[in-house]
């Protein structure tokens, strides 16, 4: 900022410079002529008093005299009135400037100079104008540096101050007051905004424990209660308390994924797995649901040779799949497919979206107590956490493919 500062600080001067240039040398130029003008009149009406007597009585002219009253180069001419030549004294000059006055016995007196000491006097002043120029350039981005230096450095400090507050670091010391009315307001402003936000964050943090640790201890009496129910001597309910207890075991485990998640993990869960199998557990966990609704919910795979695996976290793909196939029984109609093809999963059902409107629901809602339009926005935000995405690949019929990392890849 300094260097630029300076940089402009010259180009405004030299500009300014290159404005006044014209008239500036103009002005300079006719008061060099009218200052040798002035010379030259006063010489001849120094001649024409001391040569007042001579004139008057018609005698001669002492040419060593008049030598001696003139500028050594200028040239004298005293003429009488018809203009007959009575005397003349310095050499003939053909480019010249000239004053003349009028003189005793009604003679007149010229007296000039050459042009080149007009030329030569006015590239003198030029040239200390030039040097004036210079000083008032260098003088300006002196004073442009010095400025920029107290302006920039507060700024410079402000700037890292608030880089590693965006990091996270609420205990990034903020630089003192610099005196300057508008950037003290900023650091003013970015103390109290560090403030709400740590104040804030500790908040949600607080929440995030004691909500874990609630869940954590329904989850482990539901599993307790469950394993209860593996023993019973009903193989049926065996086979159910088995399931349930599998959901559980997934359910924790996405729990600690989630949390991860919410304490700004990403991706460090993240292990080769295969995804046609995670897509045929939730497929087998939604099937009650969908024939409850008599719709039918498919699975297949796009054969590649071998089984492909992704470098994904589980919990994180079982959610995203749990999202998708819960937005397709409650806004889509007809039959879902699921179909796993290579590392991409499609979620296809039979109706049709507006693009827009579901560009809207994965942004999510900006009213906090609004659940509608939740689901995309958390499971576009699982993908991106996974290095991943998810895209509505077609509007009619509506398909949801979530793209994620080959394990070969990484």
């Amino acid at each position: 900022m300094r260097k630029r500062l300076v940089r402009n600080t010259i180009l405004v001067s030299v500009m300014v410079l290159v404005v006044l240039a014209t008239p500036v040398i103009l002005l300079l130029q006719r008061a060099t002529e009218d200052e040798l003008r002035d010379r030259l009149a006063a010489q001849a009406t120094s001649i024409s008093s001391t040569l007042a007597e001579p004139l008057l009585n018609n005698q001669p002219i002492d040419q060593e005299r008049l030598v001696e009253l003139l500028i050594e180069g200028d040239r004298a001419e005293i003429r009488a009135r018809n203009g007959d030549l009575i005397a003349a004294v310095g050499p003939i000059i053909n480019d010249s400037i000239h004053a003349t006055v009028a003189g005793a016995a009604d003679t007149r007196i010229d007296v000039s100079t050459s042009r080149a000491n007009v030329r030569r006097r006015f590239n003198g002043q030029l040239s200390l104008l030039g040097v004036l120029a210079a000083g008032g350039v260098l003088l300006a981005a002196v004073l442009a540096s010095i400025f920029g230096a107290r302006v920039s450095r507060p700024l410079e400090q402000l700037s890292s101050s608030a880089a590693r507050l965006g990091a996270g670091d609420f205990s990034a010391a903020l630089p003192p007051m610099s005196g300057i009315r508008e950037i003290d307001d900023i650091r003013t402003s970015l103390e109290s905004s560090a403030l709400r936000l740590d104040q804030t964050l500790n908040s949600e943090r607080s929440f995030i424990a004691d909500a874990s640790h609630q869940l954590r201890t329904g989850l482990t009496g539901i599993s307790l209660q469950i394993e209860l129910l593996a023993s019973h001597p009903d193989p049926a309910v065996r086979t159910d308390a088995l399931h349930a207890l599998e959901q559980t075991d997934r359910l924790t485990a996405t729990l600690d994924e989630l949390l991860d998640l919410a304490r700004g993990g990403r991706g460090r869960l993240r292990v080769p797995v295969a995804l046609d199998h995670i897509a045929q557990q939730h497929r087998v966990d939604w099937m009650p649901r969908y024939q409850q609704q008599r719709r039918s919910l498919t699975f297949s795979t796009v054969a590649s040779g071998q089984q492909a695996l992704v470098l994904a976290t589980p919990g994180f793909v079982g959610q995203i799949i749990d999202l998708l196939l819960d937005n397709a029984l409650r806004h889509g109609s007809g039959d879902v497919s699921i179909t796993v093809s290579g590392r991409q999963l499609h979620v296809n059902d039979r109706g049709a979206v507006n693009a827009e409107h579901i560009a809207t629901k994965f942004l999510g809602s900006d009213d906090p107590a609004s659940l509608h339009g939740r689901g995309l926005a958390l499971a576009r935000r699982l993908a991106q956490a996974d290095g991943g995405r998810l895209e509505l690949t077609s509007a009619a019929p509506t398909t949801f493919t979530l793209t994620l990392q080959a394990a070969h890849e990484s």
